[in-house]
């Protein structure tokens, strides 16, 4: 988890605002010295300016000494100098923890989504919420936290001057404290709210960019943009609220600020009236009043970005750290074809009863199985429970003597060959969709879409296999074309076994007969071919035929179901466990 202790290493409930901060230091070890480091430096040089007006004030001042002018200002702008390269430092410091915890975090973050069961994929989100934890750093919004802990140096210089202007220092520091308290008290769920509605806005407009063509279609415009415009509206009402509390603190905390200045330097006055202080104490007094102060009155003015990143990071915190695990696996040869599948028990994430009940199977290398069952019965969930994109329920499949759900998918993915129904292809070329994103010699490329019966469609693209394709380019495929371009990815590099779902079902009848020989073809070399399919020209070209019904999962030859599907409570198919292969 990412609120690991940063020295145990063991998992715990950070609570409250100083536990949050502290948690962030397991994931950045080698910066929070540094930059406390240099705050030190930062604030001790703070003392420049008060010291040199003092120094100016009760001796140059009373000694016409230009001599001690021109020294005293000699040496404050060298170390005003020495202050700005700290500072620089401590900035770029802070700018280089923003891109170290981006990179750190941005691993889990993927690794999340790779493991994720069930539910909306949070890849997206999750890279939104870290870049709102990365805005502090790169902002440079956590810096006054580290100028806190200084804070009480300034209040003890106030007491060193005289206890009246410690005291008030003190006074003004727990105002501010108690300002900055309340703003976290009465802020943190109203920026919460209005940064989900937010969300539910920005999800909506998405979801509509893809659904344009229905829109237009079905004259659905003007409600989808009412059903936006409900969502934005209570965003921004949600906004505004959360706006004005922080504008209200803000405003409170900087006008206290003004008071105590005020009072400092009258009361400053009166004591110098007194004698019991120099007149350059007064400006020294108001000046290392403001430094105590800045620290607080900042985190309150950039109190609802703190908040909004605090809620991101706890909502990181939720994700496993599963990258370090699978970086380190022994990459294994390619194994046999031969899949055992023992008790296996299918179920949809973030449902409790099983789709499929549990079954046992033994297949070898050469298998051309069809799936089929009516809608909802489980024809996806199984395929995907086979390519272990999603964990079984119960029991266990192995390819090769290896359980495919505990080996690393890094390692796993190049034996496997999976296309779903929906085919969405990753930003790049189509000959780098087709490799998978890797190097490879150009052969392997074009055999994968050769066999696929995609070559010549890909020819057809303005620059062949290297037309750019993605979300953002124009270059538009239909669903028929983004299937061979998926199918030829799923034969790229001789898969072990191939996961189709509904492979012909956007392909014209000339295609889809190639793509069902092209299958038989790779069930001869000795790959293990599934396909879930409707389609009776591909279940026909299968061996073997599973039907999903009622939870259990039947087997019969293809023939014998192809004569008994308008009667699917026929003779002709048996329980699985009644077949061995």
């Amino acid at each position: 988890m990412l609120n690991k202790h940063p020295k145990t290493g063991k998992e715990t409930a950070y609570r409250g605002f100083i536990g949050w901060f502290a948690s962030m230091k397991s994931i950045l070890p080698g910066y929070y010295s540094p930059l406390l480091a240099f705050s030190f430096a930062i604030n001790l040089l703070m003392m420049v300016s008060p010291l040199y007006m003092l120094q100016v004030y009760d001796r140059v001042l009373t000694s016409g000494s230009a001599d001690t002018l021109t020294w005293l200002t000699g040496i404050a702008l060298f170390l005003l100098v020495i202050y700005a390269a700290a500072e620089t430092g401590r900035r770029r410091l802070c700018t280089l923890a923003a891109e170290s915890m981006e990179e750190k975090i941005s691993e889990r973050v993927f690794a999340h989504f790779e493991v994720q069961q069930g539910g909306k994929p949070r890849l997206t989100d999750d890279l939104m919420v870290l870049g709102r934890v990365r805005g502090l750093f790169q902002n440079q919004i956590i810096l006054p936290f580290f100028d806190l802990p200084f804070a009480p140096f300034f209040l003890l210089v106030l007491f060193l001057i005289h206890p009246f202007i410690g005291l008030l220092g003190l006074g003004g520091a727990v105002i501010v404290f108690i300002i900055a308290a309340l703003a976290e008290f009465t802020s943190r769920r109203t920026n919460q709210m209005a940064s989900l509605a937010s969300s539910e806005a920005f999800n909506i407009a998405s979801g509509l960019s893809r659904q344009r063509s229905a829109m237009i279609s079905m004259g659905l415009g003007e409600n989808a943009r009412g059903k936006w415009r409900t969502a934005k509206d209570v965003a921004r009402d949600l906004n505004l609220k959360a706006g004005s509390r922080e504008g209200g603190f803000s405003a409170v905390a900087r006008s206290a600020r003004q008071v105590l200045q005020i009072l400092v330097l009258g009361g400053g006055a009166a004591l110098a009236l007194g004698q019991e202080i120099s007149p350059g104490a007064i400006v020294a007094g108001s000046i290392i009043m403001s430094r105590a102060l800045a620290p607080i009155d900042q985190i309150v003015g950039s109190w609802r970005a703190v908040t909004v990143a605090r809620s991101a990071w706890e909502q990181l915190s939720e994700l496993d750290d599963r990258s370090e695990s699978d970086a380190e696996h022994t990459p294994l040869p390619r194994p046999a074809p031969h899949l055992q599948i023992s008790r296996l028990s299918v179920q949809a994430p973030d449902t409790e009863a099983p789709l499929i009940n549990p079954f046992n199977l033994s297949l070898e290398g050469g298998c051309f199985i069809s799936i089929v069952g009516g809608i909802g019965a489980g024809k996806t969930t199984l395929l995907q429970t086979l390519a272990a994109a999603w964990q079984p329920s119960a029991g266990t499949v192995s390819l090769g003597g290896r359980d495919i759900h505990k080996w690393p998918s890094a390692d796993r993915g190049k034996y496997f060959g999976y296309v779903p129904q929906d085919v969405e292809l990753m930003p790049g070329t189509i000959g780098e969709n087709i490799t998978r994103m890797g190097t490879s010699e150009p052969e392997n490329m074009l055999n994968a879409a050769m066999n696929a019966g995609a070559h010549e469609m890909i020819l057809t693209q303005p620059k062949g296999y290297e037309t750019q394709i993605g979300p953002q380019n124009e270059t538009g495929l239909s669903a028929g074309q983004r299937q061979l371009i998926g199918l030829s990815r799923a034969l790229f590099g001789r898969p072990v076994i191939l996961l189709l779902d509904e492979p012909t079902a956007n392909l014209d009848p000339e295609s889809a007969a190639r793509v069902i020989e092209n299958l038989r073809e790779a069930a001869e070399a000795d790959t293990i071919v599934f396909v879930a399919t409707h389609d009776e020209k591909l279940i026909e070209a299968t061996d073997t035929v599973l039907l999903i019904r009622d939870g259990a999962l039947l087997s019969a030859r293809s023939e014998d179901y192809l004569k008994t599907s308008k009667r699917p409570h026929g003779d002709n198919v048996t329980p699985i466990g009644a077949r061995a292969s």
